[in-house]
Parts: C-alpha cells; structure tokens; sequence
C-alpha cells in the first residue's frame, strides 16, 4: 500500500482542522461575513436563512483556504477566492445557474471548412477587436445558452455590419418556449433566432425569470442565415474557429472550483471531458499561453464578480479539458 508523504499528510490534518462539522456560525468571522453582506448587498427574509447561508458561507470559505494552500505548494495552476457566489451550494449554482442541454438533433447541414491558407495566429482576444460586449450576469434563471448563443451572434455581427450591439437573452428566455429559464439547447436558440431575428438588449432588457413573450419585431436587430455545428473533439479545430471567425459558443462541464476562480488557468481535474456531461454555455474569446500553459479566454455569465472581470482561463490542449471543444457552434449571415 502507498504511504503518504509529509506534505500530504499535513493537508489532510490541515482539512480536517479547517471543515469539522459545523452546526453554528464561527463567531470569530462575524466581522468578515457582515462585510461579504455589505459588499455584495445580500439581504434573507429571516435570521434562519441569514445563519444558513452563513455556515455555507464558511464552509466555501474553509474549501477556498485549502485550495489555495495547495496552490502555494504548487499543487495547482489557479487560485480560488470568495465572491458573490459564496453563500449557495454546489447543487443551487448548478441547479439554477447553469442551462446547457445537449440536442439529439442532427441539423445543421452545413459544414466547416477551413479558410485555405488562414493560419489561425498563435494567440487572439476579440475583445480588443471591438467583438465582445460587457459582461452581464444570468442570476437564477438557466439561461447560460442564450448569453453564449448572443455572445457568438453579437461578435459576428459586428464583423458583418461594422456594428456591435448588445442582444437580449431575456427576449430568447420569454419568447423561445422550449428553453425559457429551463436548460436549453443551443441548436433551438439558433433557430429561433434564424427563424425569427432577435431584439436589443436595450429595447428588451435582462430580467433574469420567464415573462410573456413582448418581442417587437421592429427592434430587430440581427437575425442569422444558419449556424454551423462542428463535430466534435478537436481543440485544434476550435481553435482555428476562433482565430479566424470569432468568439464561439462553446459547453463546459461546471466543476465545484469553477465559480470561485480568480486568477491563474483553471485545471480541474475533476471536470468532465466526456462527451454529454457538459452542462454550463460559456462563450471562447480568444486563447493564449500563460506561464507555459496554454488557455482559452471564456467569457462568462455571472457577472464582473466572477473570476478576472467576468472571465475565466480555462486550460487548453489538455485532453479537451472539461469538454470545452465537445459543442462547438457558430452563427453565419451569408
């Protein structure tokens, strides 16, 4: 039988001492937990749900403390700290902030086929192309698939018209029944929008819960000719996608680290590749190499809390991290 190390036996003592099995709020804390309220404006109906949350609070608190001393021993390529997200479990995030399904659907017909003689460049963030709109946060509603789904048609847009313009993903939750602030499809978001064109995020703002449909086809702002679905598996191919054509709606399997980044590359090695275990819509940027490491730039849709203002590095060419290259999907207007 393998023994343990001295480093390794240290963490275990240390994880034991930091996440005993707690019934009560850790007094010594208070002063921490009511500036996190402050700071994040929180407010609960009762000082029942206040003392939850707090020993959930705490337990995020005591993982994070953890992970990042194992960061500092160079046990991981990221670092983890508490934002917004650190009163909900695991279980709520996923439940109620996520919303990607995968489709069975075979469509579209059309395929990728590389430019001839584009050699996608060895890093690239659109952002700084003028192709990316500020970051906004889903709330508790599981409509990451329309802000990755807009994301995608927002940057191609842009290099079509000359034009960016923030869409809205409250008129995809209201008006395309088959997703609303249920987890939905990006193959039925983009044939909605196809079939139907979509409005302006200022004409038909976020509210974060399913409304009556009040689509106003006059505020119509971009309606694509199709999208493309690429096979998938292949970093590689993904990465020619989005040095070429743009940022791209990618699904990533959401991990228990993934809400608490902050900086560095996430590698989880507990995240999913396999292929229909992806569960989160996310939006590719760009790519690039830090520290040695390869990674794709995501924007996300938790709002500027989340991670480096919104955004995330996620490890590249690394088995196909967290399924990143699994839904691969992209909007064309010619």
């Amino acid at each position: 039988m393998k023994t343990m190390g001295p480093s390794t036996i240290f963490l275990v003592s240390l994880f034991s001492l930091l996440i005993p099995a707690q019934s009560a709020p850790d007094p010594t804390l208070d002063s921490n937990w009511q500036l996190w309220v402050k700071t994040h404006q929180k407010t609960y109906k009762d000082a029942e749900e206040e003392r939850t949350r707090r020993i959930i609070w705490e337990e995020t608190l005591k993982l994070i403390t953890v992970h990042n001393l194992e960061y500092s021993l160079g046990l991981h390529t990221y670092e983890i700290g508490m934002n917004h997200l650190g009163d909900m479990t695991y279980e709520e995030i996923t439940d109620t902030m996520t919303g990607f399904q995968a489709s069975d659907d075979p469509e579209p017909n059309i395929t990728y086929v590389p430019q001839e003689k584009v050699t996608p460049p060895e890093q690239i963030d659109w952002r700084d192309k003028g192709c990316v709109t500020p970051v906004m946060a889903q709330g508790g509603c599981n409509s990451c698939y329309a802000f990755s789904a807009l994301g995608a048609m927002e940057g191609q847009w842009q290099k079509w018209s000359n034009k960016l313009e923030a869409l809205s993903e409250q008129n995809l939750v209201d008006c395309s029944k088959v997703n609303g602030c249920s987890p939905g499809s990006l193959d039925d978001t983009f044939k909605y929008i196809k079939e139907n064109g979509v409005n302006t995020n200022h004409s038909y703002p976020y509210k974060g819960k399913e409304q009556t449909c009040n689509f106003n086809s006059s505020n119509t702002v971009a309606r694509c000719k199709g999208y493309i679905k690429i096979s998938p598996g292949s970093e590689e191919q993904l990465k020619q996608i989005v040095g070429t054509i743009g940022p791209v709606s990618v699904a990533i399997n959401f991990t228990k680290t993934f809400r608490s980044f902050t900086t560095g590359v996430y590698t989880d090695n507990k995240c999913e590749t396999l292929l229909g275990l992806q569960n989160h819509a996310v939006l590719v940027v760009g790519y690039g190499k830090e520290n040695d490491e390869d990674y794709w730039l995501v924007k996300n849709s938790y709002g500027t809390g989340f991670g480096v203002g919104g955004y995330i590095k996620m490890r590249r060419n690394y088995r196909n991290h967290c399924g990143i290259a699994n839904y691969i999907y992209y909007p064309i207007f010619s």
